[in-house]
């Protein structure tokens, strides 16, 4: 292949100035928020149990009210009540995104990220799985209990019943907070 051959490839490929751009852009906000493949598997598995999780409710909403049309009508169901909880489960999500970016970015050590970006995906897969199981209780179905303990205690191992306080004062204690996972 001629030197100029080459050249032409190039121009062709690189031709629209606006789908470079994009692919560009894509790519680097790509790399920052998934710099480890890691990062996309964890994602995705996140993401889809939020989808499992909206799936649930409406299954439950639909056994509760006696179908899905009985359901919207008494407006048990909405698109304004479930695009404001996904919106915020997604800004929730997309924040978490751009501080495990950034904590990849800033750690000296890049297995700190990873594990802190592990840690968060962790807590917001089982805070998903345990909105489901609720979802499926609320949907009348039985013999959920020792799952939820299970999810439960797992929370728990990552995130102790303590109060966090993020000013840096010691937790105080009795002041009758009651900090439920399931809250």
């Amino acid at each position: 292949m001629k030197l100029s051959g080459i050249g032409e490839y190039l121009h062709k490929l690189f031709g629209n100035d606006f789908f470079t751009a994009v692919a560009l852009v894509a790519g680097a906000i790509g790399k920052f928020f998934f710099p480890e493949s890691q990062y996309m598997y964890g994602a995705l598995a996140v993401l889809g149990m939020m989808v499992l999780d909206l799936v649930t409710k409406l299954y439950a909403l639909k056994r509760q009210n006696g179908g899905y049309k009985k359901a919207v009508k008494d407006g048990k169901i909405s698109s304004s009540s479930f695009f404001r909880g996904t919106a915020d489960k997604l800004i929730v999500f997309g924040v978490m995104l751009i501080i495990c970016g950034f904590a990849y970015r800033l750690s000296i050590i890049s297995e700190v990220a990873v594990w802190f970006t592990q840690v968060v995906f962790i807590l917001m897969f089982l805070r998903d799985v345990l909105s489901i199981l609720e979802n499926l209780r609320d949907a009348g179905i039985k013999g959920l209990g020792l799952f939820e303990r299970l999810v439960k205690n797992k929370i728990k191992e990552y995130v102790p019943d303590e109060p966090v306080d993020t000013t840096g004062n010691p937790p105080s204690s009795g002041d009758g907070s009651n900090n439920n996972i399931s809250g």
